[in-house]
């Protein structure tokens, strides 16, 4: 199956959520956005632009080079 990096970073989105223990809800208010934007993202169904990657990433606390290289390595 071919690398979907919108699905990938779904996938870690949720993981690192699920890693705080926070709800899509508390996610979307740490980083001013929509619930169904975290939704959306989470499920693969958006790609995120830049400066909602910066938001998601300062929201949960992490680098955002550390998340996308998680992203990279959910290919393998």
């Amino acid at each position: 199956m071919p690398f979907d990096p919108t699905i990938a970073f779904g996938r870690v989105l949720r993981s690192y959520r699920e890693q705080k223990g926070w709800s899509q809800l508390k996610l979307a208010e740490a980083a001013d956005l929509h619930i169904n934007a975290v939704g959306l993202i989470e499920r693969g169904q958006r790609s995120p632009n830049l400066p909602t990657i910066f938001a998601l990433c300062r929201a949960l606390g992490v680098p955002v080079s550390r998340f996308m290289a998680a992203v990279e390595d959910a290919a393998h």
